[in-house]
């Protein structure tokens, strides 16, 4: 039986990829750095340890039930394809999510400015506000940073594959998606459905963004409508090596969007259709095959995420990342 002190803590409980292998300058694991410092705080703390990826759903609806008579707040200590798994349970719930960057990139982190640092991501969990954003769907899937079909699924795939060869870090991912450009690309023959008007296209991607920060690195003016809420859509047409290399340029200038390879797409709803039955589409750095017709919209104020408290500015706008 709880004892009404016990009662009353606040109940933080950790998620936390094993895959992540994070640990701190004085090689302890970081489950415990993170456990430690939230029970220093008072808070109730349960950590779990997700050893297979994909029982971290059942995991997260279990942790949910323990959840309903003390709120508290679910904490995911991982990278971005650990937050889309479990903000994909806690959509549209009233539990609040809150965050410790443990991946390569960590575009959602960085989106809503919580710090990189472990320790510093903690303290703004117990001392932040709450904070809604809104979340690319497609078919039963969500997307926190972007969804894709044709190049990026490839590029993902062998980004992983070069990482567990030479180790995860920044470089490397960069290099491997330098490859991948470089290589002879497949047009994909698709007919989208952009808001209700048909408009066929052949292209070897098709890039859906809905972070804001991630479309500002590769300088889209697209992240203007990603923050109203809407589908933000790049398709390129067939392209050469040598083009490939001049649309990298246009990506560093900013003039990306104005090249004539190029098309792009501000809706509310997407539909494409394809010959193809099923689909490789990449979700914030994981690649899933899904059935055709694929639907892509967006949840608006789906997610309830913890963000450090910024005096003088409005956490409590729903928004996108």
């Amino acid at each position: 039986m709880l004892t009404s002190d016990e009662s009353s803590k606040q109940l933080i409980s950790i998620i936390i990829n094993s895959a992540a292998g994070h640990r701190t300058p004085d090689a302890e694991p970081i489950q415990d750095v993170l456990k430690r410092y939230f029970t220093q705080q008072g808070c109730d703390v349960e950590l779990h340890i997700v050893e297979q990826f994909y029982a971290l759903s059942q995991l997260t609806q279990k942790i949910i039930a323990r959840h309903q008579d003390k709120k508290g707040i679910i904490v995911i200590a991982g990278g971005d394809g650990t937050l889309n798994s479990v903000a994909q349970i806690l959509m549209h719930g009233k539990i609040p999510m809150g965050i410790i960057p443990l991946g390569t990139f960590n575009y959602v982190a960085r989106a809503l400015r919580i710090p990189l640092d472990p320790l510093e991501a903690a303290h703004a969990v117990l001392h932040g506000q709450e904070h809604t954003i809104h979340v690319g769907c497609v078919n039963q899937y969500i997307y926190l940073n972007n969804a894709s079909i044709g190049l990026y699924p490839r590029l993902i795939e062998q980004r992983e594959f070069d990482n567990h060869r030479f180790g995860r870090f920044r470089f490397v991912a960069k290099i491997s998606g330098f490859a991948v450009l470089m290589r002879e690309h497949q047009k994909l023959k698709l007919k989208l459905i952009v808001d209700g008007q048909v408009k066929p296209i052949e292209s070897p991607l098709v890039f859906f963004g809905n972070n804001q920060l991630q479309l500002h690195d590769y300088k889209l003016g697209l992240a203007e409508c990603a923050a109203q809420g809407k589908l933000a859509v790049v398709a390129i047409t067939e392209v050469s090596k040598i083009q490939i290399l001049k649309l990298i340029a246009r990506l560093q200038l900013g003039t990306f969007e104005k090249a004539p390879e190029v098309t792009v797409f501000c809706a509310d709803a997407i539909r494409i259709e394809s010959k193809a039955r099923q689909m490789k589409v990449a979700i914030d750095g994981e690649v899933i095959y899904m059935q055709t017709p694929l639907h892509f919209s967006v949840a608006r104020c789906a997610l309830t995420v913890i963000v450090p408290d910024h005096s003088g500015t409005d956490h409590h706008a729903s928004s996108p990342l």
